[in-house]
């Protein structure tokens, strides 16, 4: 658009040909000649105004595509930081901190503060190795952003997520809602309550999807959630800022409310908590059953060898997080057969004993639904529910310090002998050793 407004041919190919320089391409050969051709019959003032026209209108598109490709590199290196380091990203974030692209370079990795959580400066690192070790630091120090830390750098440990932690009382929290598109809450999208309420529209829950939770601090008000939410989120907020038609749960010692967002101030919505809350399914735990650290009833191994975990490395009486974390660093090239995760069942039934739940990142789900005291049993499918959700929440494809070692066949054409091996493993019997004891 700005060559359009030029008077002269020459002034668009000067232009042209300042623009090129500036990016390192050498138009000369074409242009010089061209130039020199149209000018030499021009008069001096006239040629000084093209000069003036030139300069002003290059130095325009000179910044605005420098800007615009400035945006281009930081895209192209966001997607390549987060396919090689995904997991510790998402775990800075978590921690308040994003990746700073224009001062980081190898060797030299510079941390920029979002602002939001009560932290130091930018940080600067040698490594993300060392990136790695702050960020179990942060997860040590039980501060409030340490298990936002924790989930996202071991995701697998965690049965239940922010959102489901809050209606479980565990500790004040709360969580924003944004409408989902997708369904027939568009209809009242960024509108106030009195235009909702003029339509004579209902604010369903199902028709919002919750996009952050997290802890409420104390005194902490619905104000001070909406200044975060709009002047300086935290870094591991990847939504719109907070706005009119957005619904704020929180839970504040088993009090639980919420609140519509308003053009002015908040609307309260007496059944919108109760109506997420039937969506996510929530009921009291059976018999306040704690399914990760009640070893007395289902106990965790990880073993070398699947087959016989007398051969090699094995673990036991672990709690099911222990023994994710345990299998993690059994390196999956040793000799002795395929690594495994398993449970040991002692509930007084004719089933109990040991049994494999995982074969080298490979739920064995459809050999133990197959079994009425395993299919029966809420420990053992609890058990395969987590480790489902280990397995679907993991990142295979990042360089992740707990899953560098790991080897995971995602062939879809699995040799004949693989499959008759693991089968094997599942109908064999598996040898019972003392309780606390390992092999190497």
């Amino acid at each position: 658009m700005m060559l359009q407004m030029l008077m002269f041919p020459f002034e668009a190919e000067s232009v042209a040909y300042c623009v090129c320089s500036s990016f390192g391409l050498d138009t000369s050969d074409y242009s010089f000649p061209y130039i020199a051709g149209w000018s030499s019959s021009r008069e001096m003032k006239e040629m000084k105004a093209s000069m003036d026209v030139i300069r002003k209108t290059a130095g325009e598109m000179i910044d605005q595509l420098t800007e615009e490709l400035e945006i281009i590199l930081e895209e192209k290196q966001k997607t390549e930081l987060h396919e090689k380091y995904g997991i510790l990203v998402d775990a800075l974030e978590a921690a308040g901190y994003r990746y700073d692209y224009r001062e980081s370079e190898p060797g030299h990795i510079v941390l920029a503060p979002d602002g939001t959580h009560e932290i130091a400066g930018y940080l600067q690192f040698e490594s993300w190795g060392d990136i790695k070790d702050w960020l179990e630091d942060t997860i040590a120090e039980g501060t409030d952003i340490s298990e936002r830390v924790d989930r996202a750098l071991y995701p697998f440990k965690f049965d239940y997520t922010l959102e489901e932690e809050m209606f479980r009382g565990n500790g004040d929290r709360y969580a924003i809602y944004h409408v989902d598109e997708g369904t027939p809450g568009k209809q009242h999208l960024f509108m106030n309550m009195a235009m909702v309420k003029e339509d004579g529209i209902t604010i369903d829950a199902a028709n919002y999807k919750c996009v952050y939770s997290g802890r409420l601090h104390e005194n902490e008000k619905m104000d001070d959630l909406y200044a975060v939410f709009n002047d300086n989120p935290p870094a591991d907020y990847k939504a719109h800022s907070m706005s009119v038609s957005d619904v704020i749960i929180t839970n504040r010692g088993g009090d639980m409310q919420a609140y519509y967002v308003d053009r002015f101030g908040f609307a309260e919505l007496p059944e919108f908590a109760a109506q997420r809350e039937k969506i996510l399914d929530i009921v009291p735990e059976i018999e306040n059953v704690d399914y990760e650290n009640d070893l007395t009833c289902i106990s965790f191994y990880a073993a070398e060898c699947a087959e016989f975990p007398v051969m090699g490395e094995v673990h036991y009486d672990l709690t099911l997080p222990e023994a994710l974390e345990a299998y993690e660093k059994i390196p999956s090239e040793r000799m002795h057969g395929l690594k495994c995760v398993g449970f040991d069942l002692k509930d007084g039934s004719d089933y109990e004993g040991m049994q494999s739940l995982m074969i080298e990142g490979k739920i064995q789900k459809e050999f133990l639904n197959s079994i009425p005291g395993f299919r029966e049993n809420s420990y053992v499918q609890n058990a395969i529910s987590r480790v489902e959700k280990y397995l679907e929440e993991r990142h295979p494809n990042v360089e992740n310090p707990l899953e560098s070692n790991k080897k995971v066949d995602n062939e879809k054409n699995i040799s004949e002998e693989k499959n008759e091996k693991e089968l094997n493993i599942q109908m064999k019997p598996i040898p019972k050793k003392k309780r606390g004891e390992m092999s190497l």
